[in-house]
């Protein structure tokens, strides 16, 4: 099984610099520090495709212009979008990229989930999901904080993610789709890995007909203060087997 590539966190600079970048507000010495940040971690370059996924679905976004060659050559746009570049910045350009940040965090985890089935399903999926309901997820999207892990299939095309607010991991909204049905004596688990090698049982959950799935979390347990979470990861056990995270992995996403 190949295992995901390793990501180091962005840094609140990394976050602020890629806003910018999607907003087109850098200053020059701005772009200067991003081109070098773009060099030592390349999940930089996923948040920024994430955020100009989002920016596009902003019926008031501004208007985006041309990126300074120096950077598109390091940052390959997301199709159909247009990216943007350098600009003067505005007096309030920081808190405005703050505000708009956030907004395209909730945006982009809106976008993930209409994407994963039709919208009337989404909705019924919504009220009818095991505890979850449109509330939960804006409470949690409303969060400033608030982050979309996504997560793939080890072996196949099932495709999904996980809508959570950094330290406070008792609530997470869970959304997959092209998962294999299980029979009726087997469940899907999922499980948090931490950077000291524990494991945080999370919750279980079965798949509609159509292999889809969105479902509320909430694990008893929560990260040790000041032990960063590293992985999250989905295994099939025996419906009747107490929890394993030694499980075969089905599927799992870097945080």
């Amino acid at each position: 099984m190949t295992r995901p590539q390793q990501f180091n966190p962005l840094s609140e600079e990394e976050q602020e610099l890629a806003t910018g970048y999607v907003l087109g507000d850098l200053t020059t010495e701005e772009v200067t520090r991003l081109e070098a940040l773009l060099t030592e971690n390349p999940a930089l370059i996923q948040e920024i495709h994430a955020l100009q996924t989002s920016y596009a679905l902003m019926p008031q976004a501004l208007d985006l212009v041309e990126a300074p060659a120096s950077l598109q050559e390091k940052i390959v746009p997301t199709p159909a979008v247009a990216t943007p570049s350098v600009a003067t910045a505005p007096p309030q350009r920081r808190s405005r990229r703050s505000r708009l940040a956030w907004i395209l965090t909730g945006l982009g985890a809106i976008a993930t989930l209409l994407l994963l089935t039709d919208n009337l399903r989404l909705r019924s999926q919504l009220r009818l999901a095991q505890g979850g309901s449109p509330d939960q997820v804006a409470n949690i999207l409303r969060q400033p904080n608030s982050r979309l892990i996504s997560l793939t299939g080890s072996d196949s095309d099932a495709a999904g993610t996980l809508l959570f607010t950094p330290g406070n991991w008792q609530e997470v909204i869970v959304s997959l789709g092209d998962l294999p049905p299980l029979p009726p004596d087997e469940v899907y688990h999922m499980w948090l890995q931490l950077e000291n090698g524990d494991v945080i049982y999370c919750g279980e959950f079965q798949t509609g007909e159509d292999g889809s799935v969105f479902v509320r979390l909430t694990p008893l347990e929560s990260p040790p203060e000041g032990v960063r979470a590293t992985e999250l990861y989905v295994t099939v056990d025996a419906d009747e087997a107490a929890p394993d995270p030694t499980g075969e992995r089905i599927m799992e996403g870097v945080i």
